[in-house]
């Protein structure tokens, strides 16, 4: 989406007057970093008619002209797009700078919640600084741990999972390592990996894979190459979802470490339900749900899963369902898992700490 993105400059050569732009934003101007504005909508303001010509991208016009849906997720979309707008389009890089943490992870789309809103983030060999648009940090970086994307000078997708352990946390670093190793191994195409499957040995490659992914960026951290390294450990293709990859984590910290995921569990030849995770020797299954499926699929969808438990529960199998929110804390998740499982607490073994 070209995002109908226009400079300061080119304003300007147009015709447009200082009073032209001001009087646009908040009309058909939406203004994202210092000089660096979207045309958003065609207004009927006749000093505003030249910002047309910058106005290509019709979908990004409708879009604003149609006003922007309520719903979260989509919201959440607009948000993330625009802080990728400010990131590309920022207009005062130096040719040392290297796009770093946050901002990395927007352009490499790992996925990550509640993310701070904070200015463009870079490193610099030589030189600090911190504006309201832009966040500068000294430090330099080996040729490999740098790439390209969409132009820009970048911290690779893998030291950015790294950097964003420190920045957020292990839990977040945690997730976006997996997204990381998940793209490695199966491509970026979910709906294809959800359409082909995993392959039967998938998981016998993982510990050689994500030791050649992460073991020599590791090596290059300054500090947090204990905890990386023990994360790199356990980090697995197989979370679905950056819900997923918060669970695995909880399991690991509460010492359940042996797990499966993405279980097919069959009832006389058909397809019973997919677990999320499973507890073999106990028989335990594990859902993470999302609520965007509930409000996609309404009622028969918490039907199905409904009669899908029952049968789990025939057959000896004990369930657990986890909400988003749920997952987010590693004690509450304990809590409510050995709640529900009480003989589980004997199973917990060497915790992951962090």
């Amino acid at each position: 989406m070209k995002s109908n993105v226009v400079y300061f400059q080119d304003l300007r050569a147009s015709g447009a007057s200082n009073s032209d732009i001001r009087t646009g934003l908040g009309c058909c101007l939406l203004k994202l970093s210092r000089g660096v504005y979207s045309v958003i909508r065609r207004c009927g303001v006749r000093a505003h008619l030249r910002f047309q010509g910058f106005a290509a991208d019709t979908a990004w016009l409708e879009y604003h002209e149609s006003g922007r849906q309520q719903d979260r997720e989509q919201v959440r979309r607009y948000k993330e797009h625009l802080k990728y707008l400010q990131i590309i389009h920022y207009p005062h890089y130096r040719p040392s700078d290297v796009v770093c943490g946050l901002s990395a992870a927007r352009l490499h789309k790992i996925g990550m919640f509640r993310q701070p809103d904070q200015p463009v983030s870079v490193f610099n060999p030589a030189s600090g600084a911190l504006t309201s648009e832009l966040r500068r940090r000294r430090r330099s970086l080996a040729g490999e741990d740098i790439c390209t994307v969409d132009g820009l000078r970048t911290t690779t997708a893998v030291r950015t999972a790294l950097d964003l352990r420190a920045e957020l946390g292990a839990a977040s670093g945690f997730a976006a390592m997996e997204q990381v190793l998940r793209r490695h191994m199966l491509g970026d195409d979910e709906e294809a990996i959800f359409r082909i499957g995993y392959a039967p040995g998938l998981l016998s490659e993982v510990p050689e894979t994500a030791a050649a992914v992460f073991r020599s960026p590791i090596s290059r951290l300054t500090r947090g190459r204990k905890l990386a390294t023990a994360l790199a450990e356990l980090v697995s293709p197989l979370s679905e979802s950056y819900a997923e990859s918060r669970a695995a984590f909880n399991l690991h910290v509460l010492g359940l470490h042996d797990f499966a995921q993405q279980v097919d569990i069959w009832e006389e030849g058909y397809l019973l339900t997919r677990l999320d995770f499973l507890l073999r020797d106990d028989r335990v299954a594990i859902y993470v749900d999302g609520t965007q499926k509930y409000v996609d699929g309404g009622f028969d969808v918490m039907s199905k899963e409904s009669r899908q438990q029952n049968r789990l529960l025939s057959m000896g199998y004990r369930v657990v369902r986890f909400t988003f929110n749920e997952v987010l804390e590693p004690k509450s998740f304990g809590q409510k898992l050995f709640r529900q499982v009480p003989d589980l607490r004997s199973r917990c073994r060497d915790r992951l700490v962090f």
